[in-house]
């Protein structure tokens, strides 16, 4: 078959990871030239400051970025991994279209190809920095980095009076204040096959909390999970004006793992918090049984509070599942399921909630510019909830006996870290989104 090149290697704003690129390339594969995406425009990167010079005003908002994903895109050693090993397998194909979201200035300046970044000035390493954010002047919900810049002297912000200031000048925009920004990075189509392989943006759209307006900025641009508004404070240091609202720059999701490899612990905490608030689990039980009756028992996972599915973004990679363990009043196992093996994998015949992805033929593919159809997808929308049973063994006494739900979260599989980081690391953090325990008793 045909390889297509590969364009999506992770986005992460989530919040999000790297994809998984892992077959060989076929000889004699002939592949087409890069595809163009986003906006058509060339500049020198030298056009773009420093992240660094704007921590002498902002260094709050300086100090929440640099923790964050945003500032990690590209350096994340998952995605440097991953998007080197698919520029070999698509003979550079990709190397542009994964940089326009994971190096933004070094797509727009043609620093990239090489996928390794060898070419990349300092401030492009730098990721997706604060003059790229702050000198965009145009959006498109369409995705697949639909965005178009102006760097300068202009600033543009959600502010509608700013203050002046020597530096630069300050411009209102209202794109600062919807998830349509946000959808430029984090709504991800294969161009080729049309497959949507990152769907955040249009999760969130058709959600509940579109007409109300709440935006992508209100969860992930604010200091704690969910909505919390307002933010009071100062948006640059030593100003004279306290705004009744100001954005946090931490825009933590959910990668503990990344956050936590990185240093940053306090993002990652951040992250969990996240995670944390995202779920909420009920169980249904039977009161009582009689020794050595099984019975069928229902574990409801809510998405109670995330603007988008449950997982989001290349869900291909990520992995959110259900444990569910049964004991007597001894401690003994009765019965389990999800519980990771001696390797740290999710085992088969768990409840996991991810999508799957074929290529043309049909064939499941983790390769993602080989995608061309979801041949599986078991995800939570927001506000919704999915029931799962299971079938549990009797008890052979009287007695009670425990039954203990947890939906867990890693935002990579061991699997996969191990592939791209080495065998030798250590075990990929999983969180604990929600527990939830009753009990039945025997008699």
């Amino acid at each position: 078959m045909k390889k297509t090149s590969c364009i999506f290697t992770l986005l992460l704003f989530t919040i999000l990871l790297t994809a998984g690129c892992s077959k060989g390339k076929d000889p004699g594969v002939s592949l087409p030239g890069p595809i163009p995406v986003g906006p058509a425009q060339t500049m020198d990167s030298a056009e773009f400051e420093p992240a660094g010079m704007c921590q002498y005003c902002h260094l709050e908002i300086y100090e929440q970025w640099q923790g964050s994903m945003h500032a990690l895109a590209f350096t994340n050693p998952v995605y440097q991994a991953e998007a080197q090993k698919t520029s070999r397998e698509t003979d550079g194909a990709a190397d542009a279209f994964c940089a326009s979201c994971h190096a933004p200035i070094g797509f727009l300046a043609q620093e990239i190809p090489p996928a390794d970044g060898s070419k990349l000035s300092e401030v492009a390493r730098r990721g997706i920095s604060c003059d790229f954010c702050h000198t965009i002047t145009e959006v498109s919900a369409d995705g697949n980095a639909s965005y178009r810049v102006s760097p300068g002297i202009v600033k543009y912000g959600p502010f509608n009076d700013p203050l002046h200031t020597p530096l630069h000048d300050s411009e209102y925009s209202s794109i600062y204040n919807e998830a349509e920004f946000c959808a430029t990075c984090h709504e991800v189509t294969n161009p080729q096959t049309g497959l949507v392989l990152g769907a955040t943006y249009s999760e969130w759209k058709t959600s509940g909390f579109a007409p109300k307006r709440a935006t992508c900025q209100d969860c992930h641009m604010t200091p704690g999970p969910g909505v919390t508004k307002p933010n009071p404070g100062y948006a640059a240091t030593g100003v004279p004006k306290k705004r009744e609202h100001t954005w946090t720059h931490s825009m933590v999701g959910g990668n503990v793992f990344n956050l936590e490899q990185a240093g940053f612990d306090g993002h990652a905490l951040q992250a969990k918090e996240n995670l944390q608030a995202a779920a909420t689990l009920f169980l249904g039980l039977p009161q009582t049984l009689s020794p050595y009756q099984g019975a069928n028992i229902n574990v409801r996972v809510r998405n109670s509070g995330a603007g988008h599915s449950l997982p989001t973004g290349l869900t291909m990679f990520k992995e959110m599942w259900l444990e569910v363990v049964v004991t007597d009043e001894k401690g003994n196992v009765l019965y389990q399921n999800g519980v990771l093996d001696q390797n740290g994998a999710v085992p088969d015949g768990s409840v996991v909630y991810k999508t799957t992805v074929a290529d043309a033929s049909g064939k499941e593919t983790t390769n993602l510019w080989e995608a061309a159809s979801v041949i599986y997808d078991r995800r939570i929308p927001p506000q919704k909830y999915v029931d799962e049973f299971f079938e549990i063994p009797g008890a052979p006494l009287p007695g009670k006996i425990t039954v203990q739900a947890r939906l867990l979260y890693r935002s990579v599989s061991q699997e996969k870290a191990n592939q791209v980081l080495g065998n030798g690391m250590a075990g990929v953090t999983v969180v604990e989104m929600a527990k939830l325990s009753g009990e039945i008793s025997v008699r």
